[in-house]
């Protein structure tokens, strides 16, 4: 069993329920936003967990590779996902022309993606 340190349990923890209440208040980008917080948050603990360390990025497909790098299985599935997640680092947080919409469907890929990352993540600490 892997031991994610609390801090960053604890914080991928309120990114993923910010994630899900501004999903339901029609709060998109943040929730968007927050997902990947979430995922990113978790992924680098579970790294700090293995190795005592983690990956200085946000790319979140480069962090489940990391993750496989220390022997923790990642289903292949996941990658497109993360992909997906990725952007929504910097193209949720500033305003002004993005390529991104951010309405309800958009909001709940986000949210249903960190919810799947998460499922997984919070398994493979478990048994790594």
């Amino acid at each position: 069993m892997v031991r994610v340190p609390g801090e960053w349990l604890e914080k991928a923890r309120f990114f993923y329920e910010r994630a899900r209440s501004d999903l339901e208040q029609g709060v998109y980008w943040a929730a968007c936003f927050e997902a990947q917080q979430a995922v990113e948050l978790l992924l680098k603990g579970l790294q700090v967990g293995l190795s005592g360390s983690h990956e200085f990025t946000h790319d979140l497909a480069r962090l489940l590779r990391g993750l496989e790098a220390l022997g923790v299985r990642v289903p292949g599935e996941l990658y497109p996902l993360a992909d997906a997640l990725t952007p929504h680092y910097t193209m949720a947080r500033y305003p002004g022309r993005k390529p991104i919409v951010y309405d309800e469907d958009t909001g709940r890929r986000c949210v249903e993606y960190a919810e799947r990352i998460w499922r997984w993540a919070l398994e493979a600490a478990k048994d790594p």
